[in-house]
């Protein structure tokens, strides 16, 4: 298989270690799409792979493939084991029903099956594991179904648990015509649970049932509504547990809802563009990550290939007004390296941030300011074929 990495354009900005002079590598799992890439200098995706960071140069490393599997898009790390999670396609051909595959860090850091089921839904495209270890949740988007599964202490797959089948549709003739499940994560807590639903501008709220052991729908707020179309994609829980960030796909805007910890409920107190004024032309709002300090937020943007920086103010709402009156301000468009940046995300520290642009086949690195939160690209790029999610891994003393 043949990859290609860019030449490097520039040396990163040393970061302060606790061990002077010692390298830190840390490693990065990647997801990607199965689909031939176009381009006879870049092979089709075989699943995984791997790429390695060094914090102290910044240096960006692609280190080959570390799992095979058919289209691993989405990809998560379990809170306490060295064990990932993906969706990918049927691998067999006879069914169209999504997989779920468990996977084990080898020494070498390549990663090797653990054991693989149905997601129980079609198109599985997105996956999260709750903070105790011992449920995953599974977004299912052509079937529209939210699907729970069982971990074992192992980290493998146990068996599915429950599945949540939505109704009703949205405006959007062409993207809303039934429901579409398009994120799934527990709130900081564990306690709670919510599902983006693109298909019907819906926040599905579950609870977890300790005395039963299982999920179920949030008694007393089944769901928190969108604007009508705006297409909720992918959202973020804050650090701190007061807000849920929603990024809607189709309206590209990001909305902040105030959250209760302690009900697991929902309200809506502003919403933001995620595009500069004046922009013209179409775009498709994708993913969105929070800084560690909860004081940073960053969204990108398919079509205008922008990734959108919100000063975010962390305060708590006083009764029925935000303390500055302003909870999400956007702050920077930083052009994302490529085309179609269908994920980003940060690393641990919110030292670095990458661009995963799926149509052009790279990963382009940022610094990311720890006082402003704006990005500044390092020169750091690496290809490999279709990637779409990413995952850190172990760091390494060298």
């Amino acid at each position: 298989m043949r990859h290609v990495i860019l030449p490097m354009m520039g040396i990163f900005l040393s970061c302060v270690l606790a061990h002077a002079g010692e390298e830190k590598m840390q490693t990065f799992y990647v997801g990607t799409m199965n689909a031939p890439t176009g381009n006879p200098e870049i092979a089709p995706s075989e699943g995984i792979y791997r790429v390695e960071l060094n914090r102290q140069t910044g240096e960006l490393q692609f280190r080959g493939l570390a799992g095979k599997a058919k289209g691993p898009g989405f990809i998560v790390k379990h809170p306490t084991l060295g064990v990932y999670y993906t969706v990918s396609g049927n691998e067999d051909g006879t069914s169209k029903e999504g997989l779920v595959i468990a996977w084990k860090k080898e020494s070498d850091g390549s990663l090797s099956r653990i054991n693989t089921m149905n997601s129980g839904g079609l198109g599985a495209c997105h996956l999260a594991v709750s903070p105790c270890g011992k449920f995953l949740g599974v977004a299912n988007y052509s079937s529209g179904q939210l699907t729970m599964f069982s971990l074992a202490a192992d980290g493998s797959l146990e068996k599915l648990t429950e599945t949540f089948t939505f109704e009703g549709h949205g405006p959007n003739a062409a993207r809303q015509e039934k429901p579409h499940a398009h994120y799934f994560h527990t709130d900081n807590a564990g306690k709670f649970a919510i599902c983006c639903d693109l298909g019907t501008d819906r926040i599905h709220l579950f609870q977890y049932d300790s005395e039963k052991n299982q999920w179920i729908v949030h008694p007393n707020q089944p769901f928190a509504t969108v604007a009508s179309g705006a297409g909720p994609r992918h959202a973020i829980f804050a650090p701190g547990g007061e807000y849920l960030y929603v990024l809607n796909e189709l309206s590209c805007t990001l909305e902040a809802f105030l959250y209760s910890p302690e009900k697991g409920t929902l309200t809506s107190v502003q919403t933001s563009p995620t595009l500069p004024v004046g922009f013209q032309g179409i775009n498709k709002a994708a993913a969105i990550d929070i800084h560690p300090s909860g004081k940073f937020l960053y969204v990108s943007n398919r079509g205008a290939n922008l990734i959108t920086v919100f000063a975010v103010d962390p305060t708590p709402i006083r009764g029925d007004k935000h303390a500055s009156g302003i909870v999400l301000e956007p702050i920077q468009y930083v052009p994302s390296g490529g085309d179609a940046p269908r994920f980003i995300g940060l690393d641990p520290t919110g030292e670095f941030l990458f661009s995963c642009n799926k149509k052009t086949h790279n990963i382009v690195l940022y610094r990311v300011n720890q006082e402003t939160g704006k990005l500044t690209e390092t020169g750091q790029n690496v290809i490999l074929p279709w990637p779409v999610g990413m995952a850190p891994g172990d760091l390494i003393d060298n």
